[in-house]
C-alpha cells in the first residue's frame, strides 16, 4: 500500500467515528470497591514482596525501632524534623548513639550551594515520617516541604520510614478520595514502593542504584 493510500484510509477512519458525550456532571473520583481486608498486614505483606523490611511496634518503642533498625549503619544521616516524624526525642537519641545530622537547608549562594551537597556524599542514612501507606502495593506516600527534606528519602544508602497503621488506606485512588487536600500540601509528593531498583538490557535486577539500597518502614500500630 502506498503512502497516499494509507493516508486515505486515516483520513476515510476519522470521519466516520462518534465520540460519546461528555456527562454534564462531575463523576468525580473513581475508587475501586476492593472489599474488606487488614490494612496493616496487607501493606506488610506487598512491602515485604518488593524487598521493604518492617519492625512493627508502639509508640513508646518507636525510638528504640529506628535505632536498632541503623544499627549496622555507617555515616552521617539526614532527617525530617522531629515533629514531622512525630517521634519526640528521635535526634536527641540519635545523637547520643554517635550518628552526626546533615543540615538539609539549601544555602542561596551558589558556592555554598555546591559544598553543601557535598556534605551528602556522606549520607548514610535517610528517616522521615510517612503521610501515608498504601495497602494494596506496599508502598508509602511522603509529601515533602518545610523541615520535610525531600532528600532524606531519595539519596541514602538505606531509608527508615516512620509510619502510623492508621494512615494505612488501601490504595492510592483511595487516599485522594479521603485526603485530597493532602496533595497540595507539599512541594513534592513521593510515592516509594520498596527500595530503589534497576534491570539492565539482560533483566539483571540492581537494588540501590538510583536511590536507597535498603527500606525500612517502622510500623507504629496505633
Amino acid at each position: 500500500m502506498g503512502r497516499e493510500a494509507f493516508l486515505g484510509h486515516i483520513r476515510t477512519a476519522t470521519t466516520v467515528g462518534a465520540l460519546p458525550s461528555a456527562p454534564m456532571a462531575d463523576p468525580g473520583l473513581l475508587v475501586p470497591d476492593l472489599g474488606e481486608a487488614d490494612l496493616p498486614e496487607l501493606f506488610v505483606l506487598n512491602l515485604s514482596a518488593v524487598d521493604g523490611n518492617v519492625r512493627r511496634t508502639s509508640a513508646d518503642g518507636a525510638v528504640d525501632e529506628v535505632l536498632a533498625a541503623v544499627a549496622d549503619d555507617s555515616g552521617a544521616y539526614l532527617a525530617w524534623d522531629d515533629g514531622e516524624i512525630g517521634v519526640p526525642g528521635l535526634s536527641a537519641a540519635l545523637a547520643q548513639r554517635g550518628l552526626d545530622r546533615v543540615q538539609a537547608v539549601v544555602p542561596a549562594d551558589a558556592k555554598a550551594r555546591l559544598a553543601h551537597h557535598d556534605t551528602y556524599l556522606d549520607v548514610g542514612i535517610g528517616i522521615t515520617g510517612a503521610d501515608a501507606g498504601l495497602a494494596e502495593s506496599g508502598s508509602l506516600v511522603l509529601v515533602s516541604g518545610a523541615h520535610r527534606p525531600r532528600m532524606a528519602s531519595l539519596i541514602p544508602h538505606h531509608h527508615v520510614a516512620v509510619l502510623r497503621a492508621s494512615r494505612i488506606v488501601r490504595s492510592l485512588p483511595h487516599l485522594m478520595a479521603a485526603r485530597r487536600e493532602m496533595f497540595d500540601r507539599g512541594s513534592n509528593f513521593v510515592v516509594i514502593t520498596g527500595p530503589s531498583r534497576t534491570a539492565d538490557i539482560e533483566m539483571t535486577l540492581t537494588l540501590g542504584v538510583h536511590g536507597p539500597r535498603h527500606l525500612t518502614v517502622v510500623l507504629i500500630e496505633d
